[in-house]
């Protein structure tokens, strides 16, 4: 893998990975030792986590249709977030009654789409038979 493979499509998933992964485990930290913080600084973080994926996500978009070959199983794995994303602000309301075990759970779970993603690069389904 080149060096403009790896600015174009791995770093955007490790920034992202990083951000989610943090995030998820300091709300998971909050929840468990009932720290109380204000909601503002905790909506900011989850807006700053899930941009990140959004953003990765049109980066390997882009990348792709500039004409380059990601694989057909990664780019499965980013669209399943963009899924994750909806549902996760179809039931933002009710994720409100454990607000911090939820949105780690669902930060941690989104970290680990991303990690397949980035396990499944250049993987097409010819690859995988």
């Amino acid at each position: 893998m080149n060096f403009m493979e790896f600015y174009y499509l791995q770093l955007p998933s490790y920034i992202s990975l990083g951000i989610c992964g943090s995030v998820g485990l300091l709300f998971l930290y909050i929840h468990v030792k009932k720290i109380i913080i204000d909601i503002k600084i905790s909506n900011s973080l989850i807006l700053l986590s899930l941009s990140s994926i959004i953003i990765q996500v049109l980066v390997v978009i882009v990348y792709q249709s500039m004409g380059n070959e990601i694989g057909s199983f990664s780019m499965f794995y980013n669209v399943i977030n963009l899924f994750i994303l909806t549902f996760l602000y179809i039931y933002r309301n009710e994720m409100n009654l454990n607000y911090y075990l939820y949105w780690s759970f669902a930060l941690l779970f989104l970290m680990g789409m991303e990690i397949r993603a980035l396990q499944t690069l250049k993987l097409g389904l010819l690859d995988a038979i």
